[in-house]
């Protein structure tokens, strides 16, 4: 419960929304496709997806931050299915688009984790990582606080930085796939980077 409330805030922070607002972007405006938020947690990037044109499924492991991302969603009159999921067991090629925000560097097997969100995506649909990268850290944060971001709720970025610091997940990694493409996006000054991850068609 102490971690939805604290996701839920950061969530709320202007940084935070918009760093992740971007991410989303980078992917097509949908038309009705199906959109998996892996570890969705309170359901920013959900909500986000929806606001985009998306059917979206966000699953989680924790009750409570499926119950509170539904009453978010609710109170912002969009219609996002949240459930529960164990991130090893996704059903096979299940989604135009797979996303994961801050998942990958949390879970006890990456490797496995990436390759079960990349079997859940259909060939020809897109892959969505967003993660900090080797540059969050305290200094850096203080660097990019001085910078201008704004300030609503700016002690979550000295948290997350402080929490994150050689916890980053090596982009490496994505290029077992066997995409067809993967496309980087620094976000936030650089501490946070979105990774598109393209299926083959085939």
């Amino acid at each position: 419960m102490i971690s939805t409330l604290l996701f839920t805030w950061l969530q709320g922070a202007d940084f935070y929304h918009d760093l992740h607002k971007q991410a989303v972007d980078l992917l097509p405006q949908g038309n009705g496709q199906l959109w998996l938020d892996i570890g969705s947690g309170p359901g920013l990037v959900s909500r986000l997806a929806a606001q985009r044109g998306y059917r979206v499924t966000g699953i989680d492991s924790d009750a409570a931050s499926i119950q509170t991302a539904k009453l978010i969603a609710v109170s912002q009159g969009l219609s996002i299915e949240f459930k529960s999921g164990d991130v090893f067991k996704l059903p096979a090629e299940s989604a135009d688009v797979v996303s994961a925000a801050s998942l990958l560097a949390v879970l006890p097997d990456r490797e496995k984790g990436l390759k079960s969100l990349w079997s859940a995506v259909r060939a020809g649909g897109s892959l969505l990582i967003i993660e900090p990268t080797h540059q969050m850290n305290s200094e850096n944060a203080a660097r990019a606080i001085q910078n201008g971001l704004p300030k609503k709720r700016i002690a979550g970025l000295r948290m997350w930085a402080n929490a994150r610091q050689g916890n980053i997940v090596d982009p490496a990694i994505y290029e077992t796939l066997g995409a067809e493409s993967i496309r980087f996006t620094p976000l936030l000054q650089g501490l946070v980077g979105a990774w598109v991850i393209q299926k083959p068609q085939t």
